[in-house]
């Protein structure tokens, strides 16, 4: 059964992680990161590759019935049902890659990354798929 109160939840959820980034992005002309902006962006970024993961792993049991149990297993599944192009899967792939680093890196060693994804504004691809996504879950139901 689908929880459009959830998906909302989730869009919206993701549409602020965006927008925080966005502002870091666009501020980090001027001004320099400091460490606190350095945890807000780090975690926006964890939070909002998740929150695909997690939607995707959703899609694919509302519209495959597929038992995904893991987020680690979420891309193949989209790969192998041909919910993602090879350019998005790319895309994805990165962004799991880059949150996996960030996430056991307490040395902020790979803030670097972090920055030229969000220079490249990388996780923009989140709230494209979110929205194709839920549109295939709601065409389903007609």
């Amino acid at each position: 059964m689908r929880n459009t109160e959830w998906e909302k939840s989730l869009y919206e959820h993701q549409h602020a992680m965006i927008k925080r980034l966005d502002a870091f992005r666009k501020a980090a002309k001027t001004v320099a990161y400091s460490k606190d902006d350095i945890m807000i962006i780090e975690h926006s970024f964890q939070l909002l590759v998740a929150s695909m993961l997690d939607l995707a792993q959703y899609v694919l049991k509302h519209h495959y019935k597929a038992e995904i149990s893991s987020r680690k297993e979420v891309l193949h599944a989209l790969i192998k049902n041909k919910d993602v192009t090879y350019e998005q899967a790319e895309q994805i792939r990165s962004l799991i890659a880059l949150r996996d680093k960030i996430l056991n890196d307490y040395l902020e060693e790979h803030f670097a990354d972090l920055q030229e994804a969000m220079t490249l504004r990388r996780y923009s691809l989140v709230e494209v798929l979110t929205k194709e996504w839920v549109a295939r879950l709601s065409n389903q139901e007609v």
